[in-house]
């Protein structure tokens, strides 16, 4: 019995109106992500673009420096020398910190802020010390108890001359301004205190005499002498050269050489 070969069908291909179809689906596809990509690009251009120009327009260079805080110490004219580079520069590239330590070198100053006011200025904010005695000849004591060493002095009249041990400063001072109001109720102005390193006190005079007294009994030993002042000293006190209180029962008075005087006189209780 013969058999029968089996038919083959070939499938049928897409027609060139389905390819077509298919095509045109797949390129409006790609035309919507184009069109999308196109759109998000566009949008950080622009984004980019003003983002640009609102630096560039931040970007104002310093022409301007307010000094606030500026003294007979620190003058303006000083903080300007000193921050004159800055001028020109982009107000947000400048080195604020890098300015406040350079004004921080002045040993006069205590504290700097530098702050940027757009679009071109800076406000420069100064604190400084403020010197009331001058401290073992070379340096400066300052009304927080600080010594410090500025290499400008003040041009002020005549500061107290302080001296004494390192640490010393502001008992020295606390002496000076207690003993100072005692020595001028009768006439007498103090002009410095020095402490030895043994605690000892000498009394500096505006008239150039000095007043040893010691460490021990000072305000009993001072009115010693202030008790006598008026009647014994006081019309002799332009010949003075120092005054010794460290006595039990009374005080040396050394004269000046060229007076002719004695060296020593002693008086008693």
């Amino acid at each position: 019995m013969a058999t029968r070969r089996a038919s083959r069908v070939r499938p049928r291909g897409p027609s060139w109106q389905e390819r077509w179809a298919a095509f045109a689906a797949g390129l409006r596809v790609s035309l919507r992500w184009a069109w999308r990509i196109g759109l998000w690009l566009a949008f950080l251009a622009a984004v980019v673009l003003v983002s640009q120009r609102v630096w560039m327009k931040l970007q104002t260079p310093v022409s301007q420096l307010e000094v606030e805080g500026a003294n007979r110490f620190v003058t303006e004219q000083q903080v300007r020398q000193e921050l004159w580079p800055a001028l020109g520069q982009g107000i947000w590239a400048v080195d604020i910190e890098t300015l406040r330590e350079r004004l921080l070198e002045d040993a006069w100053l205590t504290e700097v802020r530098i702050t940027r006011q757009w679009p071109d200025r800076l406000l420069v904010s100064l604190q400084t010390h403020q010197p009331i005695a001058t401290w073992n000849e070379d340096r400066l004591l300052s009304a927080s108890g600080e010594v410090f060493s500025p290499e400008r002095r003040p041009l002020e009249p005549e500061l107290p001359r302080l001296s004494g041990p390192t640490g010393s400063q502001w008992a020295v001072w606390e002496r000076y301004t207690s003993l100072r109001p005692v020595l001028a109720a009768v006439g007498l102005e103090l002009a410095g205190v020095t402490m030895s390193a043994r605690g000892s006190l000498s009394l500096a005079l505006a008239s150039g005499a000095v007043i040893h007294a010691g460490r021990q009994s000072l305000e009993a030993r001072l009115q010693r002498l202030l008790d006598v002042y008026p009647d014994t000293l006081e019309a002799k006190m332009d010949r003075v050269e120092r005054i010794d209180l460290r006595y039990s029962n009374g005080f040396a008075v050394a004269w000046r050489e060229s007076e002719g005087e004695t060296d020593n006189t002693t008086t008693n209780e």
